[in-house]
C-alpha cells in the first residue's frame, strides 16, 4: 500500500508529459481558489486538480488546510486559516444561530486572507493566468481576483444545484420544480412544499444578499475600492460547472455553459489495495456481508454525541452483518461483530462485493459514490444539504432515512434490515449505478473538456440572452401588464360604443323600451 501511494505523483507526472506531448493538448496555467471550504470541498477541487495536471495543465490552487497530492504541476497556496474544519455540524443542526456566527466570521475572514503576504503575491499575479476557477459556496472573498482579468471565470458548485447560482446565468427554474439547498425536498413537490419552497428560495436570495454579499464587498472594498458586488460578478461565469447528475439529482433544464460533472470524484475500487486488516475483515463475512458507517470528512468523527454513538453500536451488535466503521478518538469496549478504523478508503470499502450498505449522512460526495459503487443507504443527515439528498435517495427507493433525535436501538435495527433485505433498494442502486458507468464520458472528462474548451474558444457562443433580464422580464410581467392594459382598454371602449348605440339608436327605435311613458 506503501509502494502504491508513493508512485502515485510519479505515475500523474507521466500521464501529465504524455498529455502534454499529444496534439491539441496545449498546457494551460490554470488558478483555483477555494479560500473558504471544507474537507470535502477541498477534496472535490484536488480530485479536478489531478485531472487538469493529467491532461498537462500547470494548476495553483488556493485553498484553506492542507495541500493536495503533491505533483510537479501544482503550486499550493495555503489560505492562512481552516476555520470550517472546525465547525460541529451536530452543533449547527441543534441551533442555526451556530452557523449565522461563521456567515459573521466571513468578513474578517476576507480581510485577514489579503493581509497574507503569499495571497496578495498570488493576486497580484492573476493577469499571468488562462481561467480561474472559484468555488462558487461562500467564496465571493475571491472575487477580487478577477479584477481587471480577461481570462475566463469559471465556477465549481460543490452543493450541486441551486437555484441562486443558476439564475445568474439566466436559467431561472421554477420552485415548482427545483428545490432549494435548505429544504428536505426531492424535485417531485406536493402544493404545501411548492408553497415552502418559493418562500425558502426568496428568502434565501435575500439572506445571502443582506449577510454574506453585501457585508462582505464592504470589507473587501477597503482593499479593493472597485470591487463589484457579488450579483454583477456572477453572471461573468464563462462556465459553470455544477456538482450533480441528473442520474442521481433528478433531469434539470441546463444552458450549454451550466455542466453537470456530479461523480467528480468517482472511480473503479481498487479492493487489491485495501489495507490487510480492512481486507480480510471484508472478505472473512461470508454471506451477511459488511455494513459501512461514516459520517465523512467534514464532521469530526470524534465530536458525535455520545448518545447517538451508543445506539449505533448497540445496534450494530444485535445484526448478523460485520460492520465497519470510520471513526476516531473512539476506545470504548465494540461487539465482536464491529471494527473500527481512523481512516478507510471509502470507494475501495463501498466497491467491495462484501459491503451490502452505507450508514451515511448523505453528504453529495458520499452519496454520489455509495450509488456509483451500487450500495444502498441508511441515511442520517445532520444539515445543509444532507437533507434535501437525504429525501431524494428516500423517495427514489435508494435507502432509507433516520433522523437523529429520534434515534432508537430498534429503529437501527429496522433500517439497517430493510436496507440489506429488500432486494428493491439493491436492484434501484445497481440500475443507476450501470448508467452512471455506462456514459460516454466520465465526469472527469467531461469538467476537463469543458475547461480547455472556454479556456481555447473562450464563451462568446455560450452565452444566454436571459442573463440580461429582470426576473419581471423574465417572467414576462411587463407584457402581461401591457396586454391587461390593452385588454382593459378594449373592453372599456366595447362598453363605451355599446353605451352609446343603446341611447342613440335603441331608444330611438323603440322609445317604449326604457325610460317612463307620457302617461306615466
Amino acid at each position: 500500500m506503501q509502494h502504491a501511494r508513493l508512485a502515485l505523483p510519479a505515475l500523474l507526472a507521466l500521464l501529465a508529459l504524455l498529455a502534454a506531448l499529444l496534439p491539441g493538448a496545449a498546457a494551460a496555467d490554470i488558478l483555483m481558489l477555494t479560500p473558504f471550504g471544507s474537507r470535502s470541498v477541498r477534496g472535490l477541487f484536488g480530485a479536478l486538480t489531478e485531472g487538469l495536471t493529467a491532461r498537462g495543465h500547470a494548476v495553483t490552487l488556493l485553498t484553506s488546510g492542507e495541500a493536495p497530492c503533491p505533483h510537479a504541476n501544482v503550486t499550493h497556496v495555503r489560505a492562512p486559516h481552516s476555520s470550517l474544519d472546525q465547525m460541529d455540524l451536530f452543533e449547527v443542526r441543534r441551533d442555526a444561530a451556530a452557523f449565522r456566527l461563521w456567515l459573521r466570521a466571513l468578513p474578517s475572514v476576507a480581510r485577514r486572507l489579503y493581509e497574507d503576504p503569499a495571497v496578495m503575491a498570488l493576486w497580484r499575479r492573476r493577469h499571468h493566468f488562462d481561467a480561474i476557477i472559484i468555488n462558487s459556496a461562500a467564496n465571493e472573498m475571491a472575487f477580487p481576483f478577477l479584477l481587471g482579468v480577461s481570462a475566463p471565470f469559471i465556477t465549481l458548485a460543490p452543493a450541486g444545484t441551486e437555484p441562486l447560482q443558476l439564475s445568474y446565468l439566466g436559467n431561472m427554474v421554477s420552485p415548482a420544480a427545483l428545490p432549494s439547498v435548505v429544504v428536505p425536498y426531492h424535485d417531485t413537490l406536493s402544493l404545501w412544499e411548492r408553497l415552502v419552497n418559493t418562500l425558502a428560495t426568496g428568502v434565501l436570495r435575500a439572506y445571502f444578499w443582506r449577510s454574506v454579499g453585501r457585508p462582505l464587498t464592504a470589507a473587501l472594498r477597503d482593499t479593493f475600492p472597485d470591487l463589484p458586488d457579488p450579483h454583477q460578478v456572477y453572471p461573468r461565469q464563462a462556465l459553470a460547472l455544477i456538482n450533480r447528475h441528473h442520474l442521481l439529482d433528478g433531469a434539470l433544464p441546463l444552458l450549454p455553459n451550466q455542466v453537470e460533472v456530479g461523480c467528480l470524484a468517482c472511480r473503479p475500487a481498487h479492493t487489491q489495495a485495501l489495507p490487510q486488516d480492512v481486507s480480510a475483515w471484508l472478505e472473512g463475512a461470508g454471506e451477511s456481508g459488511v455494513v459501512y458507517f461514516s459520517l465523512g470528512s467534514f464532521q469530526d468523527s470524534s465530536t458525535i454525541p455520545q448518545e447517538y454513538l451508543d445506539i449505533l453500536v448497540n445496534a450494530f451488535g444485535q445484526l448478523p452483518h460485520r460492520f465497519l466503521l470510520k471513526l476516531s478518538g473512539h476506545t470504548r469496549k465494540l461487539p465482536s461483530n464491529v471494527r473500527v478504523f481512523e481512516w478507510l478508503p471509502q470507494q475501495d470499502v463501498l466497491g467491495h462485493p462484501s459491503v451490502r450498505a452505507f450508514v451515511t449522512h448523505c453528504g453529495k460526495h458520499s452519496a454520489a459514490e455509495s450509488i456509483y459503487h451500487g450500495v444502498p443507504m441508511v441515511g442520517l443527515p445532520i444539515t445543509f444539504d444532507q437533507p434535501r439528498t437525504c429525501a431524494r435517495l428516500a423517495r427514489r427507493g435508494e435507502g432509507v432515512v433516520l433522523q437523529w433525535e429520534a434515534l432508537t436501538v430498534e429503529g437501527v435495527i429496522k433500517a439497517v434490515k430493510e436496507v440489506t433485505e429488500n432486494q428493491r433498494y439493491s436492484e434501484r442502486v445497481k440500475a443507476v449505478s450501470a448508467r452512471l458507468k455506462a456514459q460516454k464520458e466520465t465526469a472527469m472528462e467531461r469538467a476537463v473538456w469543458w475547461i480547455e474548451y472556454v479556456t481555447k474558444y473562450d464563451d462568446s457562443f455560450l452565452k444566454f440572452s436571459g442573463k440580461d433580464l429582470s426576473l419581471g422580464q423574465y417572467l414576462l410581467l411587463d407584457v402581461l401588464a401591457i396586454l391587461l392594459c390593452v385588454m382593459l382598454l378594449t373592453a372599456a371602449v366595447v362598453f363605451l360604443l355599446c353605451r352609446l348605440l343603446y341611447r342613440r339608436l335603441w331608444l330611438r327605435l323603440w322609445p317604449w323600451g326604457g325610460g317612463k311613458t307620457k302617461a306615466e
